[in-house]
């Protein structure tokens, strides 16, 4: 389990839980929330309250927003004792691999890849 606090506009950013689903549930605030389909990548998303609950499937990229105007608390469980976690912008600026390499896999203007490896630590 895991408790979220999220400041006003605070974000969990797109990120994968490769070896487990999540559940989530608010205690406190609103947060909005939501997914991708992995055949479809059709995206479910719903801005949660204090109370609603929402189900992350096992290895599907997905997102929390604070969008309300107080601090939002949630509890997220898994199905799994060690559900990974790769963050997606980590994954793709804050390593080694070569700027136009990720250029050519994401089709992100080297400008903007270049940025983000200096905001990230990545390198090339």
């Amino acid at each position: 389990m895991a408790r979220l606090d999220l400041a006003v506009g605070g974000v969990i950013p797109l990120h994968t839980h490769p070896g487990g689903s999540e559940i989530l549930m608010v205690t406190k605030g609103s947060i909005c929330a939501g997914f991708v389909s992995a055949l479809e990548n059709k995206v479910y998303f719903k801005q949660l309250h204090t109370g609603d609950v929402m189900v992350f499937p096992m290895g599907l990229l997905h997102f929390q927003i604070n969008s309300g105007k107080t601090e939002a608390v949630a509890v997220a469980a898994f199905s799994a004792p060690n559900p990974g976690l790769q963050i997606t912008s980590f994954a793709l600026f804050m390593n080694d691999l070569p700027t136009e390499t990720v250029n050519a896999v994401t089709f992100i203007d080297v400008t903007q890849i270049k940025k983000l490896k200096g905001i990230l630590g990545g390198k090339n």
